[in-house]
């Protein structure tokens, strides 16, 4: 296993991390400690940098996979894992006004598709110590 290689496992560890992080740990003690108005603000804060941190790294383990003699799968894992945290981030301001405007039916597509796709990007980061 080259540097490389292990650079891809580390990246793709972190990504999975931060997702586990903030889903099972910070969402979930946000919600359960905070009344709706300060979870509220606090959520909205934390997302758009979430969604923006696993952009970096994705972007940053697709070019240590090109590093990599062209890792194929890992620059598939890569692609996806940063278009996937893109869409995220570009649906956060549709999500939080259809959530103020108390649009159940639009909120519920639109935070479905997020936690869809976040949960995408978990299994294939986790599936890159497999390849």
């Amino acid at each position: 296993m080259n540097i490389f290689e292990t650079l891809n496992i580390f990246i793709a560890g972190l990504i999975s991390g931060i997702i586990l992080y903030q889903s099972f740990i910070v969402a979930s003690s946000v919600f359960k400690s905070l009344k709706l108005e300060y979870s509220r603000v606090l959520l909205r804060s934390i997302f758009p940098k979430f969604f923006l941190v696993i952009l970096l790294l994705g972007i940053t383990g697709l070019f240590v996979s090109i590093k990599n003699q062209y890792n194929f799968y890992s620059m598939i894992v890569f692609i996806m894992t940063s278009i996937f945290s893109l869409i995220c981030y570009a649906i956060i301001p549709k999500t939080n006004e259809a959530s103020d405007e108390n649009n159940q039916t639009k909120f519920k597509l639109l935070h479905s598709l997020s936690v869809i796709l976040t949960m995408i990007v978990l299994i294939i980061n986790i599936s890159i110590i497999f390849d």
